[in-house]
């Protein structure tokens, strides 16, 4: 038998409601440009995809956090929520999809802060990070780190990377003079070599200097000693295409690369450039 046809109406209503299903993810990410296409990636930003691509486990549809010092660990956040948003920008929109996928299906909702990367609106001072064991599956175990309740961080303007966090979310609140004067205060606490904030003791760490780039090009800032942090955070990546997670100076990485370090530099990478700003990208 023949399906009857559907009203012009209710076929209106069909069409936008999958419509707003397929840009929910996508709307939610609100990049600030176009995602970038397959052909215009510097060597260093597809050799950093492929080490990306290297940690998709499809039985679990996440990435682990790294191949070496955690391989059977897999964070729905910051890891994969992170690398959803990479893989999107990124012109890698299947890769994105799929671990969406799985970060829904594991429950994910929200972080509390690491949303601030795609516009979405934190609680400042933010919370104290609290880990939390969601699910083990065999040898592997797949946890998520929330922001969302409990003590806060007060002194959070101490932290580099909580700093940046907060002129990200002031900046996609439309107060861009509050985040301009953020980041500057924290661009102060650049050495020369990495950030000597609170946290730091004998170790930089790499992901500091992809947050500085990354959030100094999207709020529209100077950005001081661009090249520098640029050439450090490039002087991170391995062979194999990962960033790094620490280093004693440019010269001298520590630790193993991971899933949450090469994400955020590829973001870093995407707005800033693969090349200093003053010579040819």
């Amino acid at each position: 038998m023949n399906r009857p046809d559907m009203p012009k109406k209710n076929l209106f209503l069909h069409v936008a409601l999958v419509c707003l299903l397929l840009l929910g993810w996508a709307s939610a990410c609100k990049p600030s440009a176009p995602p970038s296409s397959s052909s215009g990636l510097c060597p260093s930003m597809q050799q950093g995809l492929a080490f990306l691509e290297a940690r998709y486990n499809p039985e679990l549809g996440l990435l682990n956090e790294s191949p070496q010092v955690a391989p059977h660990k897999y964070w729905l956040t910051n890891d994969n929520a992170l690398a959803a948003h990479a893989f999107y920008q990124l012109n890698r929109p299947q890769m994105s999809a799929d671990i969406q996928s799985a970060l829904q299906g594991y429950g994910y909702g929200t972080h509390g802060l690491i949303e601030v990367v795609w516009a979405k609106p934190a609680v400042f001072p933010p919370y104290v990070a609290l880990p939390l064991l969601v699910s083990k599956e065999g040898t592997d175990e797949i946890w998520q780190e929330f922001h969302d309740d409990g003590p806060r961080m007060e002194d959070w303007a101490e932290y580099a990377n909580l700093s940046f966090f907060g002129a990200l979310n002031e900046y996609h609140q439309r107060h861009r003079a509050e985040a301009l004067t953020i980041y500057s205060d924290t661009m102060a606490l650049f050495d020369g070599t990495g950030f000597r904030d609170k946290a730091f003791e004998e170790l930089y760490e790499t992901y500091k200097l992809a947050l500085a780039l990354y959030t100094g090009t999207v709020i529209g800032a100077s950005v001081p000693s661009g090249d520098q942090l640029l050439d450090v955070l490039q002087a991170m990546q391995t062979t194999e295409g990962g960033f790094r997670t620490h280093y004693r100076d440019m010269h001298t990485p520590e630790g193993d690369a991971n899933t949450e370090t090469t994400a955020m530099a590829l973001l870093a990478l995407n707005v800033y450039g693969c090349a200093p700003q003053g010579s040819e990208k």
